[in-house]
């Protein structure tokens, strides 16, 4: 059998294989994650207990369609509830797994929590192939048969850090695989057999593959939204609230969250790719290590995003951290709304100061969509969903050059251009030349506009286009005007 091919991040993740890695802390999972997968996705630190929320990715190895999951380590929390919340995730990934790929440390030699975790995985009931790590040299074979104790064949040796036995391990996954969806299309076959006329199973709601735009010329791809905020705002509650699944970890502490989650679902017809993040703090108050990653991945997610979500709490509103946040992720072209959660906690009044302050502070947030939300209290969802729709069709809206031209003449009208230099600057045409979000070309006569025009062409055009929640970049062009030739907006 060929090598498996490189991992592609158009897999069909719906009908796919999930093939989860468990096993105690710092064994390795995430490096070997990041190995197989071939991109820095997992957070890797030589420190115990650096994962928690589970994370998938989508990989094609010889045409057979795979999801593989890194996991939160069994028994590795030093935080005894996050511990059990982690140990709860983890049980839930194995049992929605159709494989498992259970790692042990060989250089650390046999533990109490590897023969549990061997328990567990026998207890599941789903195969499972073994494998020792760091396994470097050749002594690395001698000492993996020292976990043949825990009543399992001798483990696959490989060395994720260093490449070491990867291929081999792909071959295994992939023949294992391949026997397993031959076994799931059979039944399906004798279960359609038997009841043709039997309802459709639904779909499950589970952490989903990255999806390119290019991905499927039938089907479009989700819209990719990055929830993003301060720690503890509600962040990964809303996640779960929306999923209708406890997919994210949840508790009172700050740093709760560390990975980006990705979650794929449906609602009313629309596909979304939501985009957990860590909280994200002020600069000067993050500290070195895990937080630090996280915080870099946050910000990795709103540039993979099309929609960002930024959650605040009424009662310190919009921080300067926050507006940081909005700023870049508007200076990057993604679509904003801005989500005041909590709102079962203060008075109506209060909602109508925090959003007029957003709106007065911060005059470049203008244009974002509000929505007001209690995750605690399920209040709001619909709202939204209704803001998610508006403004992901702002920014792929498109507009005719005749109607851009004819908005041009009139701001022209209202206001008079400015003078530069000796004349003044003449706009001949505009045309919109990109969307995500939309681009306007605008022709000149001089190749600048003082900002106060730009902000008042802006604001004409968002008079009269429903660009809510999305960035408009008006590029201005010189174009001579050939002497005292008159020209005018098409």
């Amino acid at each position: 059998m060929s090598s498996p091919t490189q991992p592609s991040g158009d897999a069909d993740a719906a009908g796919a294989l999930r093939v989860a890695i468990v096993g105690r802390p710092n064994v390795g999972k995430s490096t070997l994650f990041n190995r197989l997968i071939r991109k820095r996705r997992a957070i890797t630190l030589d420190t115990p207990g650096i994962t928690r929320d589970p994370i998938a990715e989508a990989v094609s190895w010889d045409g057979l369609a795979l999801e593989l999951v890194d996991t939160g380590g069994l028994g590795g929390e030093s935080d005894v509830d996050l511990a059990d919340l982690v140990h709860e995730h983890t049980v839930r990934a194995i049992a929605g797994s159709d494989l498992l790929v259970v790692l042990f440390d060989v250089r650390a030699g046999l533990s109490p929590l590897d023969r549990e975790t061997v328990e567990l995985v026998s207890r599941s009931g789903v195969p499972a192939i073994y494998v020792c790590n760091k396994g470097e040299g050749r002594a690395a074979e001698d000492a993996a048969l020292e976990f043949c104790a825990l009543g399992i064949d001798a483990p696959m040796v490989v060395s994720a850090e260093h490449g070491v036995g990867i291929t081999e391990l792909q071959m295994a996954i992939v023949a294992q695989s391949a026997h397993i969806a031959a076994a799931r299309t059979a039944r399906a076959n004798t279960a359609l057999n038997a009841d043709q006329d039997g309802a459709a199973p639904a779909a499950r709601v589970e952490p989903g593959r990255h999806c390119d735009e290019e991905a499927s010329d039938q089907t479009p791809p989700p819209c990719r939204v990055a929830i993003v905020g301060r720690p503890n705002v509600g962040k990964s509650s809303l996640l779960n609230w929306i999923a209708g699944a406890e997919l994210s970890l949840v508790d009172d502490k700050p740093g709760t969250t560390r990975d980006v989650v990705d979650t794929e679902i449906e609602r009313k017809g629309n596909h979304y790719l939501l985009l957990d993040t860590a909280g994200m703090r002020r600069p000067s108050r993050v500290e070195a290590g895990i937080e630090r990653i996280s915080v870099r991945r946050a910000i990795e997610a709103v540039e993979r995003a099309n929609l960002v979500t930024l959650l605040v709490e009424p009662s310190e509103g919009l921080t300067d951290q926050d507006a940081r946040i909005a700023r870049h992720a508007w200076s990057e072209g993604r679509a904003l709304v801005i989500v005041i959660n909590k709102i079962d906690l203060v008075a109506s009044k209060r909602l109508a100061e925090v959003e007029r302050n957003i709106r007065d502070s911060y005059a470049t947030l203008g244009p974002v969509a509000i929505c007001h939300l209690s995750v605690k209290n399920k209040l709001g969802l619909d709202d939204l969903f209704r803001l998610f729709e508006r403004a992901q069709r702002a920014h792929n809206r498109r507009v005719s050059t005749p109607e851009i031209n004819r908005i041009l003449a009139e701001a022209v009208k209202r206001r008079d251009p400015p003078v530069l230099g000796r004349a003044r600057v003449k706009f001949f045409y505009g045309t919109q030349t990109g969307m995500r979000p939309p681009t306007i070309d605008v022709f000149t006569s001089r190749g600048q506009v003082p900002e106060d025009y730009q902000r008042f062409l802006e604001r004409c055009f968002r008079e009269e286009l429903e660009l809510e929640g999305t960035p408009l970049r008006l590029h201005f062009v010189r174009r001579p005007s050939h002497g005292d030739r008159k020209e005018k907006p098409e």
